[in-house]
């Protein structure tokens, strides 16, 4: 884990980049029993310990083929032969574990089994926090990820040779999160369209999974659907807010000789969380009132509110904030009426 001394916890409640947030790992499988983890910027570079040959490499040249490109991609090994064992090297999710903490957000699978994917997906769900970004050919799978919010699924058979979840990924995770909806991401090199019916299209969607379809002559994705029917910019979004405010408040930490605990103290923290709200409202996180107004609220608790051993630990627990995320419009319904004279 981690070393840090802030920890956000945002719980969604359902009435009716910074840098890193958009970096995708390649976890693949090796034969070495020593696990490794390194990032590279270009794909000359990774060639020289991935060739061409490899599915890492194949999974990194479609995140680098895109337009809006990640200023780099990670790459991280696991055993093949499962490991787990002293000597025998890590298995998949041991790998993840070990790596969670690194800069990237997006994880790509080019080399793990059915059970394998399952594993990954549940790991990421328990931590609430980054994806599992997968390229689905069997719908039968696509039913087990249905409770994760934390994973993301193309439905994309027929085409092995089409990395379109490496694709997405490099074409969309790494513009301002807020600023798009993963849906309607259009011309993603090196995919092609899958043919599909309007009557599966909408049943895969009720699925939690998304296609790369042609729509008024435009290839696309057809939605932007975690696999738990979530949109994916929503969860995205929170995670840009947790990690604003964790690395925000970490910061004045760090660079303030003393943050005293009184209301001078409290009142910098709220600063701190109340400027990157400010900042997600800007980008299309927070929504905003009918006056251009963010919608969001930040509470503070007196020291006198705060229990007696988190004061005696210099703990302060009274910070809490909540906000309206903002959405999208990912269909219209348009009424019309002919007048006859």
């Amino acid at each position: 884990m981690a070393i840090q001394d802030v920890q956000v916890t945002i719980d969604v409640q359902n009435p009716a980049p910074k840098i890193g947030l958009g970096r995708p790992l390649i976890l693949a499988a090796s034969t070495e029993t020593e696990s490794i983890y390194k990032e590279y910027s270009e794909l000359d570079t990774l060639k020289q310990d991935f060739p061409e040959s490899t599915s890492v490499y194949k999974k990194a040249a479609a995140v680098f083929a895109q337009t809006n490109r990640p200023d780099i991609v990670a790459v991280a090994t696991y055993s093949a032969s499962g490991g787990g064992e002293p000597g025998t090297g890590l298995t998949i999710v041991q790998a993840l574990e070990k790596y969670f903490d690194r800069s990237w957000h997006f994880l790509l699978l080019p080399d793990a089994i059915t059970s394998e994917r399952l594993a990954v997906s549940n790991a990421l769900q328990a931590r609430k926090f980054k994806f599992l970004v997968l390229k689905i050919e069997d719908k039968a799978e696509i039913d087990q990820y249905k409770l994760n919010s934390r994973t993301i699924l193309y439905y994309h058979p027929d085409k092995p040779d089409e990395e379109i979840d490496a694709a997405i990924v490099g074409d969309a995770a790494s513009l301002t999160v807020g600023s798009i909806t993963w849906k309607f991401r259009k011309n993603l090199s090196g995919v092609t369209p899958i043919d599909i019916s309007a009557g599966e299209l909408k049943s895969l969607h009720s699925s939690g999974a998304n296609a790369y379809v042609l729509k008024a002559g435009t290839p696309q994705t057809s939605e932007g659907l975690t696999a738990s029917g979530s949109y994916i910019d929503f969860i995205h979004g929170q995670d840009w807010v947790k990690a604003n405010i964790e690395s925000g408040l970490q910061q004045m930490l760090s660079d303030n000789d003393k943050v005293p605990s009184n209301d001078t103290g409290i009142a910098m923290a709220v600063s701190v969380v109340t400027t990157v709200l400010s900042v997600a409202a800007q980008n299309g996180i927070i929504d905003k009132d009918e006056n251009g107004n963010a919608e969001f609220t930040v509470f503070s608790k007196t020291m006198n509110e705060i229990p007696a051993e988190d004061r005696e630990k210099r703990i302060y627990s009274g910070l809490s904030f909540e906000y309206y995320p903002e959405g999208a419009f990912h269909e219209m319904k348009v009424k019309g009426t002919v007048v006859n004279y």
